[in-house]
Parts: structure tokens; C-alpha cells; sequence
């Protein structure tokens, strides 16, 4: 009989020894603590209604804490402030030379989704989920070359 507790003390000490070693190391790439500085994206779909196609409508995150990219119509730029999940995107700037009807509806769309997005995460899939307060993706982006 204390042969057994004993065995048994000692695998619960391993476990635990074994569980300690690997607690706070996400071996998973794409988790929430990752960042997005230095990285680009075409957005795939914008507030559940896609994108036109070809339009090539980007987003980039710059090193210096700065966002750009690209409406389908527009270049735009501004500030970002980024946290574990989480995501604050400034005021932005832009080109405002004229499009085609559905490119410049689609540009109205990105920047209300983008206004609204205060989440990120990135899916086990890849995809860049941009999410407003209620958890609804606003924006959802494949990784491209980085900027």
C-alpha cells in the first residue's frame, strides 16, 4: 500500500514539475500576445458584405505604431494604438481622388467598419478578425508580405 502513494506522489510531481515548465509558453503562433507592428493584410471582407473584386484593399501596421493602406479607392494613414486583443484606430487621413460608385461605397464601408473595430484576433486559420465591442467582425484580412 505505500508503494502505491508513493508512486502516485511521485507522477503527481512530475505532472506538476512538467506542467510548470510549460505554463506561460504558448507554442500556439497565433495567439492574442503576438503583435501586428510590421505586418500587412488584404481585407477580405468588410462588415459581412465582402470586398469587390480586386480591389486590393490592405491594411498595414507599421513598426512606429501607425496604420495604412489601402480602400479599394484611397490610400489612408494614421495613428493605431495596439494591446494584447486589443485595438484603437485614430483618426485616419487619406487621398480623396474619385472612384467608381461601388469602390467608393465600399471605401464608406471600411472606414465605418474600421471606426468602429475595438478587438483583434488572429484565427487559428490566419485570418486577421477585427471585431467591434459586441465581438461582430468588422474586418476580416489574409496576411500578405510584410510592408
Amino acid at each position: 500500500m505505500m508503494w502505491n502513494k508513493l508512486q502516485f506522489l511521485l507522477l503527481f510531481g512530475f505532472l506538476l514539475l512538467a506542467s510548470a515548465c510549460t505554463a506561460g509558453h504558448n507554442t500556439n503562433p497565433l495567439n492574442k500576445s503576438q503583435s501586428l507592428k510590421g505586418t500587412a493584410w488584404s481585407v477580405d471582407d468588410i462588415a459581412g458584405k465582402g470586398v469587390v473584386d480586386m480591389s486590393h484593399t490592405t491594411i498595414e501596421f507599421t513598426d512606429d505604431g501607425r496604420i495604412a493602406g489601402d480602400t479599394g479607392c484611397n490610400r489612408y494613414f494614421g495613428g493605431v494604438e495596439l494591446a494584447e486583443g486589443t485595438i484603437k484606430v485614430g483618426i485616419l487621413a487619406g487621398t480623396r481622388k474619385a472612384c467608381i460608385p461601388a469602390l467608393m461605397d465600399q471605401e464608406r464601408s471600411f472606414y465605418q467598419a474600421i471606426d468602429e473595430v475595438t478587438s483583434w484576433e488572429i484565427a487559428e486559420t490566419g485570418l486577421l478578425h477585427l471585431s467591434n465591442a459586441d465581438g461582430v467582425d468588422q474586418l476580416t484580412a489574409s496576411r500578405t508580405e510584410d510592408p
